[in-house]
């Protein structure tokens, strides 16, 4: 069996990840239901499960992110930015930081 050299960092990678999921829960804890900043932070959410669950990426149609509202398309296309340029460092990050939602407009 062949392992990969990134083979090592996916632990670390995923820990980062889940931290990233409970900070942006926490977050939208806070919030009103329907404020823009809650639905930007659900696309987090959405965008680092991906991470986690694979098979939520195949599980989706091509259209799906443009029926979400725009906070949410705003919070997960960052966060998809933000794990890309992660997976693909030298090093594994040990902490993501959350995307700012201040953009976010009502």
């Amino acid at each position: 069996m062949t392992t990969s050299p990134h083979d090592y960092r996916r632990p670390m990678l995923l820990s980062a990840v889940r931290e990233l999921i409970t900070r942006a829960r926490s977050e939208r804890a806070v919030m009103e239901q329907s404020s823009p900043e809650r639905t930007f932070y659900l696309g987090v959410e959405a965008a680092a499960e991906e991470v986690l669950h694979p098979e939520l990426t195949s599980a989706r149609d091509e259209r799906w992110l443009g029926r979400e509202a725009p906070p949410f398309r705003s919070g997960y296309l960052q966060t998809k930015s933000l794990l890309g340029a992660a997976m693909t460092s030298e090093e594994p990050p040990q902490h993501l930081p959350l995307p700012d939602s201040s953009t976010v407009r009502s």
